[in-house]
């Protein structure tokens, strides 16, 4: 560890947090600020930036990492097959109740009431009875009838339309795959960059996730990213166990999902994801709109404070900003700002017991063997008896650090890898702090000194604080099978 680095101390913001990179945080300074301020994983949204750009920004969170001696997670997001409405002759068009409004092939049309998208099977996906929803759910038109290669629509929801903005078709079955050609290219570039979390984008099915993980494995070189599913159609609500169960984290993207059905439904569907997620092992990832008045203001508001707050509550591993961060007038701001709302949830949470049930079941696919998976339950119950300083985790892939996560241990996790990229990876896990800078391949007693020895050095550790250790015996195969306790001794 380099002597200058900033003290890593154990996580008293449990609940990580992502910030999405764009024009307002992009430079190093400004994103050295934010990884400060408390982000873990910077998020880099394909939709927007080019190949270029994300070279500089990626160079930039690497040097921060060696910098601080810290690793920072990248979330690579996939564009999916969005769709969006082509250009209008004159740039906006009025939808009126009860107007007719007709779809055409093409990207530009002419006539007044007929418009284009940039998705051409629309024309043959649809049917009469059918829903199009338009500007994010704003105006919404009904399906009245097909022919002539044009579809014929009527306004029920009036609104102004503009050129490109979003359409959405919820309960239509597309025709589209839900990884596309672009994707593809974006895809090749995460993976030659070794990029620690790919999100996946408008997830329908499970098979979604089979067929990323096959691109994956085509892709020369054996780096392969976690797949981050997001769950925003109403088909992967249907299939939403099949999905989290082949998955490795999930996403609750609260935008498009609260389009494609009925906005209502989705606070109870956020909590029916996260439960879901936290029962399966599974990261989850809450997001869109979390403090979104702080794009232009310099607070949220009380509506959004309660949001994240409750999302915490409810079990999330991570809240994401978007545009707060990408765009926003104060990106630090909105950071600090998240950071201060989940740490006093979580200092609620452990006031009253917590919200997030803490349970040991097995389950279809584990995420950790079964040895490890028990010798966790009872490190993590030891360490919260003893009143222990830290949980301390050595791992190669990082598996044993989610199982112990899961476990919502109330005592502060230190997790260590001689894996850079299981370092990152764990940087979404709740409650883990991850840390590669002290050699795992040695006994467990070395460990444990050379973990007291960085604690003194930080000042993080003080002479008598019990340390709690899942380590492994080397007597078994069978994983981590070691539970051991030490008291940090006297400094030289």
């Amino acid at each position: 560890m380099a002597d200058d680095a900033t003290p890593i101390e154990p996580p008293l913001v449990k609940t990580k947090i992502i910030a999405t990179v764009g024009p307002a945080c992009a430079d190093v300074g400004a994103l050295r600020e934010l990884v400060l301020a408390g982000v873990d994983v910077f998020r880099l949204n394909f939709a927007h930036g080019t190949h270029d750009w994300l070279d500089g920004v990626l160079k930039s969170i690497r040097e921060i990492e060696q910098e601080l001696d810290r690793p920072i997670g990248v979330l690579g997001d996939l564009s999916g097959p969005k769709i969006r409405l082509g250009e209008i002759a004159a740039g906006q068009l009025l939808c009126q109740e009860g107007a007719t409004v007709v779809f055409v092939r093409g990207e530009i049309t002419d006539a007044s009431q007929e418009l284009t998208c940039t998705y051409l099977p629309l024309i043959d996906d649809v049917e009469p009875g059918d829903r199009i929803l338009l500007a994010d759910g704003i105006v919404e038109l009904v399906v009245t009838a097909e022919e002539n290669d044009r579809v014929i629509c009527r306004v029920v929801r009036p609104g102004t339309v503009r050129s490109r903005q979003g359409v959405n078709l919820p309960g239509v079955a597309l025709s589209t795959p839900s990884v596309t050609d672009k994707d593809r290219k974006d895809l090749a570039w995460a993976l030659d960059h070794q990029i620690d979390f790919v999100g996946l984008s408008f997830v329908r099915s499970s098979a979604d996730i089979r067929q990323l993980r096959e691109l994956i494995a085509a892709h020369p070189g054996d780096h392969a990213p976690h797949i981050v599913a997001k769950i925003e159609k109403r088909e992967a609500i249907d299939d939403l166990e099949a999905i989290i169960d082949i998955t490795d984290a999930v996403m609750v993207a609260r935008g498009d999902l609260g389009v494609e059905v009925d906005l209502a439904t989705v606070p109870m569907l956020q909590k029916r994801i996260i439960r879901m997620a936290n029962a399966h092992r599974v990261p989850v990832i809450t997001a869109t709109q979390m403090l979104d008045s702080m794009t232009n203001s310099e607070f949220p508001t009380r509506a959004e404070a309660s949001d994240v707050a409750n999302a915490t509550l409810d079990g999330t591993d991570a809240v994401m900003l978007s545009g707060e961060t990408a765009i926003g007038t104060n990106p630090t701001a909105a950071v600090a700002m998240m950071s201060r709302i989940v740490s006093e949830a979580e200092q609620s949470e452990q006031a009253v017991g917590g919200d997030v049930p803490r349970l040991f079941e097995p389950l279809a696919r584990a995420r950790a063997l079964e040895v490890t998976e028990a010798v966790t339950v009872g490190a993590v119950s030891i360490a919260e008896q003893l009143e222990a300083s830290l949980l301390v985790i050595p791992t190669l892939s990082g598996r044993t650090a989610l199982a112990v996560s899961k476990e919502r241990s109330p005592v502060p996790v230190l997790a260590l890898s001689d894996s850079t990229t299981a370092a990152r990876r764990m940087n979404l896990y709740w409650g883990v702090r991850s840390l590669g800078s002290i050699q795992t391949d040695t006994s467990p007693r070395r460990l444990l000194d050379a973990v007291c020895s960085w604690g003194r050095k930080l000042g993080v550790l003080q002479t008598g604080q019990r340390l709690v250790l899942v380590g492994s015996s080397n007597w078994s195969a069978a994983g981590h099978d070691l539970v051991m306790v030490h008291s940090v001794p006297p400094g030289e």
